[in-house]
């Protein structure tokens, strides 16, 4: 960082000018995306898209859906940003699916327009990627506390990653922002799978891509607050249920039944040489 900053000063300092522009320059010579999700979000849609302006992104897109306030007014005074609106309410995981679709680059950072990230903070998943991670999750493990303070959703993420052998992960998911994708990986996904995110993760541990850490970003404290996701059993926890619900479903038909669990009872019975009425076997 010290040294891409040092580049940046030296760059600028020999124009008339003197003027040093804000940049942030990417560690990679790849192509790099950002799909930013957009439902009212007018009081913190220009920082996101201004960060994400400050990077040699190859292609920004935002997709403005649902909003009733002035979202899509505010998103259209961006430059660089290619604007996908949609009057209905899509949901942030089918507009994801949508931005990765036409996306043509090489990485694809995703983000949602209610939770600014700071340029400097997205660097680290595009690295990341770029040296060989398929997926790159948010690292929202040190933010939970212990086990017993975790809620059902947290608990969800985790048993998704275990029964799929992949304990290291924790409770890490891409139904968090910010993560990075891929081109690979959007190919073997499939962006359609991209819009229920859990069964987008158990595809990439089942077909074996590169799944890790990107960086950690605090977005508990970023989130902002709706009527929809506070409270026990609001609507946001429910979807994301069933969409762990679902993966779990497609992941046991992939696999087995049992996922990583060995039915040990059954074993037992096999050896002794019982049968499921506990007879002898003829």
């Amino acid at each position: 960082m010290i040294v891409m900053k040092a580049f940046v000063d030296g760059y600028f300092s020999v124009l008339p000018s003197g003027a040093i522009p804000d940049w942030v320059l990417l560690p990679t010579d790849k192509k790099v995306a950002a799909v930013v999700m957009v439902m009212n979000e007018e009081l913190s849609i220009m920082s996101t898209i201004q960060e994400l302006e400050r990077m040699p992104l190859h292609e920004i897109i935002v997709v403005v859906n649902g909003s009733t306030d002035a979202s899509l007014m505010m998103a259209r005074t961006s430059g660089k940003a290619i604007i996908l609106h949609y009057n209905e309410a899509l949901g942030h995981d089918v507009g994801r699916a949508i931005g990765a679709k036409i996306t043509t680059s090489d990485i694809v950072l995703f983000l949602d327009a209610d939770i600014p990230v700071a340029a400097e903070q997205l660097l680290s998943f595009v690295k990341a990627t770029d040296r060989g991670l398929d997926v790159a999750l948010n690292d929202l493990s040190g933010y939970v506390g212990v086990f017993s303070d975790w809620d059902e959703i947290t608990i969800m993420k985790y048993f998704l990653n275990r029964s799929n052998r992949r304990d290291d992960l924790k409770i890490n998911s891409m139904t968090a922002v910010p993560h990075a994708l891929s081109r690979r990986a959007i190919e073997i996904i499939g962006s359609a799978n991209l819009a229920v995110p859990p069964k987008a993760q158990a595809i990439a541990l089942q077909r074996g891509l590169r799944m890790g850490m990107g960086g950690s970003i605090n977005v508990f404290k970023k989130n902002r607050h709706r009527k929809d996701n506070v409270g026990a059993n609001n609507p946001v926890s429910q979807l994301i249920m069933g969409d762990h619900l679902e993966a779990l479903g497609w992941a046991m038909r992939e696999e087995s039944p049992r996922l990583k669990y060995t039915d040990h009872l059954r074993k037992r019975e096999r050896a002794k040489g019982v049968n499921k009425h506990h007879h002898p076997d003829l």
